[in-house]
């Protein structure tokens, strides 16, 4: 319990440094762009690559995928439904923020110091049926049901092909399947560059907290949050209780409190919802996020 402790105030502190360093002027939340494109690019694919070490395929990590669907389309239905009848900003703005989750750069630092290594891989294998949705389906669903387009799986697919942790994910399970290894210093370099992946990612979540909610946005930006973490609360529970391998189980639960993904921001901007409304549901998901986790995490190794 005191090592489990010490972990999470140790992710905590590192969240303060980023959020300490940007109010006294040494970072800029710009600068949080730079170190997101190093986590995505370099630390993430090797905190994979290194996941991968001693992984052996087992097929039940394949629910991980399926969870990861259906809670994400779970979330875009209510968001969805909730919205029916909206313009494209009004529902683009609540769907888009109700589903879909941060998994690398939130989700995968807690289980890279708190679960064995082969959760990485359990993080990876859901965020592969969660990576497709934040990376386009959503966007194209909810685009679709307000202009009456159709989904475009060609754009889709070029959203993945063009992201390096999901291709990465997808190269080192084909090869495991196949039964191929690469060469011991390869995960030798990978360790180490991974292993900064959990200290730049916590920084850089500090960097891009940020909350001014305007008073006629309040009562908005509660029910998406609301209805975000309440569903997810719910789906928790629910793959809690299912007859899973313990591993599958904690991975899912840690995975469903994630907050918004960055990207989601992209996405709202396409759909012209208000800026300050997408940017604060943004910050505001993390520090819920934060509240939830870490006392999902004393009462996940109980």
């Amino acid at each position: 319990m005191e090592t489990i402790l010490v972990k999470a105030a140790g992710l905590a502190l590192m969240i303060f440094a980023g959020y300490g360093l940007k109010r006294l002027g040494v970072f800029r939340t710009e600068d949080a762009k730079v170190i997101s494109r190093i986590v995505v690019h370099l630390t993430l694919p090797a905190a994979l690559i290194t996941g991968f070490r001693t992984f052996h395929f087992d097929a039940s990590y394949l629910a991980l995928i399926v969870i990861a669907l259906v809670s994400n389309f779970a979330l875009l239905g209510v968001g969805l439904r909730r919205t029916r009848g909206g313009d494209l900003a009004t529902r683009g703005l609540y769907a888009l923020n109700v589903s879909s989750y941060n998994i690398g750069c939130f989700v995968l630092p807690f289980v890279q110091s708190f679960l064995p290594p082969e959760a990485l891989v359990g993080v990876s294998m859901f965020d592969a049926g969660n990576c497709p949705v934040n990376s386009g389906v959503a966007y194209a669903i909810v685009s679709a049901r307000s202009s009456g387009q159709r989904v475009r799986l060609g754009f889709v697919l070029d959203k993945l092909v063009h992201s390096v942790p999901f291709m990465t994910y997808l190269t080192l399970m084909v090869l495991s399947i196949l039964g191929i290894t690469l060469p011991e210093p390869v995960y030798q370099v990978a360790s180490t560059v991974g292993g900064a992946n959990t200290f730049l990612a916590m920084v850089m979540i500090g960097m891009l907290f940020e909350v001014r909610v305007e008073r006629e946005d309040r009562r908005l930006i509660l029910e998406i949050l609301a209805v975000r973490y309440g569903c997810s609360l719910a789906m928790a529970a629910l793959v809690w209780v299912l007859p899973l391998p313990l591993l599958i189980r904690q991975v899912s639960v840690l995975a469903m409190m994630a907050p918004i993904p960055s990207v989601t921001m992209v996405y709202c901007e396409k759909c012209g919802c208000k800026p300050s409304l997408y940017g604060v549901l943004n910050s505001l998901s993390i520090a819920v996020s934060l509240l939830l986790t870490f006392p999902l995490l004393l009462v996940l190794h109980l």
